[in-house]
């Protein structure tokens, strides 16, 4: 599933897999960030359930614009979306953060890529469209 801001920020989010050993209900996923001067691929893993009431607070959200809803990686710090209503006239943010942790000898290090884009509310409906027909099986689990 990709979302297009612009000509040049999009994000991309493609569920690569199902489970992980006894876990079934977690979820693998690669997810993009693209910019004009940069780009950030990230595989995360999600916790299943926590995907799913995501899923469905996005419908929330849009029916009644009040609060934040996010979604993070079971690896603090390797994922972060959020969408927040920032008034009640249908005004919303999309945040992300992407990052990656890299061993140096004994040291981490963090690479990370943020960015927030407004929405109004036509365009957060087309999102909320976008994930519930790219991640039904994850809704319908």
């Amino acid at each position: 599933m990709q979302i297009k801001f612009n000509d040049t920020d999009s994000v991309e989010i493609l569920l690569k897999s199902r489970g992980a050993a006894d876990y079934i209900y977690d979820c693998n996923l690669l997810v993009s960030l693209k910019t004009a001067s940069s780009s950030f691929t990230q595989e995360v893993w999600v916790d299943g359930y926590e995907f799913k009431t995501f899923l469905t607070e996005v419908d929330l959200l849009k029916s009644s614009p009040k609060g934040s809803v996010s979604l993070h990686s079971e690896s603090p710090g390797e994922l972060l979306i959020t969408i927040k209503a920032v008034d009640s006239l249908g005004h919303f943010a999309f945040q992300i953060e992407l990052g990656k942790q890299t061993f140096i000898g004994p040291e981490p290090f963090w690479s990370k890529l943020q960015k927030a884009f407004p929405l109004d509310s036509a365009f957060l409906d087309s999102i909320r469209k976008k994930l519930k027909d790219s991640f039904s099986e994850v809704i319908n689990a």
